[in-house]
């Protein structure tokens, strides 16, 4: 069963690598500890990206998962059609999980602080 991430703990940071911040209280173990290798973050091994407006899935190995609630309004669409975009042409996007909200670009302080699990989760192609 994945884990739910409710739309109130979900940032979208675009950019040239998007990132998806989720703030959760429990620790989602299987995500690796965040790191930098030559100031990028690795790949996530066995991980991959559903995106989608109204729900989001980032599937991981044996039972691990999680389960991310999208948009809830039609105004929200167009900034998450451009934040999806990015994912596209990335090939994913990085996703980190802290147990609050620290300023998601900042990935060297993140990298430091050992509490931020995740990285790069390559996405699956979006259906046409």
């Amino acid at each position: 069963m994945p884990f739910h991430i409710p739309r109130e703990n979900t940032r979208y940071i675009d950019g040239t690598v998007p990132t998806l911040l989720l703030t959760s209280d429990e620790p989602v173990e299987r995500l690796p500890v965040f790191n930098l290798d030559a100031g990028e973050p690795p790949r996530c091994d066995g991980w991959q990206f559903l995106t989608g407006m109204t729900v989001m899935v980032i599937d991981g190995p044996e039972e691990a998962g999680l389960l991310i609630e999208g948009i809830a309004h039609p105004e929200e669409a167009e900034e998450r059609l451009a934040w999806l975009d990015s994912v596209e042409r990335a090939g994913g996007a990085v996703v980190l999980v802290a147990d609050e909200h620290p300023p998601a670009d900042d990935w060297p302080t993140l990298a430091k602080s050992g509490k931020a699990r995740g990285g790069f989760v390559p996405a699956l192609p979006r259906p046409v």
